[in-house]
């Protein structure tokens, strides 16, 4: 199974947000203010994106930290969707494996950098992990 987790300006969607911890490091790197920026490497996994009826709940931007983290996956090779074209998006996967988190219901989803604060978070609906498989979720962070 496969989820495409979209973040960005470029695409209003009041069930993504990049956190404000984020967007402050983006423009003190690009001010030139620090010289780093921890890179994201994991994606985190969450059941408390929905609320009673099923619905996504729009993830606040001050958030720093997932409602109900379950499970936290380092992220594979990173790609960028529109090579040869600009790189204006970078396309992060992270797969569960297929012995972890079975039976348990994923509605909320995060991108981690490697120092441990969230990226960005995007809510969804309700998707139930079964034994033995396997889940492999695409986050786009877009610019």
């Amino acid at each position: 199974m496969s989820a495409n987790l979209l973040t960005g300006a470029s695409t209003p969607n009041p069930n993504s947000v990049i956190t404000i911890h984020r967007r402050v490091q983006l423009c003190l790197i690009t001010s030139g203010a620090i010289s780093t920026l921890a890179p994201v490497a994991f994606i985190a996994f969450g059941n408390g994106g929905t609320d009673t009826v099923g619905e996504p709940i729009p993830p606040s931007d001050e958030a720093d930290s997932l409602t109900n983290e379950i499970g936290r996956y380092p992220i594979g090779d990173v790609v960028y969707p529109l090579d040869p074209g600009p790189r204006i998006t970078a396309r992060y996967s992270s797969t569960i494996p297929e012995n972890d988190l079975n039976g348990a219901v994923i509605n909320e989803a995060a991108l981690v950098d490697a120092d441990g604060h969230i990226c960005a978070i995007k809510t969804m609906y309700d998707k139930r992990k079964d034994a033995g498989v396997t889940f492999t979720f695409t986050f786009d962070d877009e610019f």
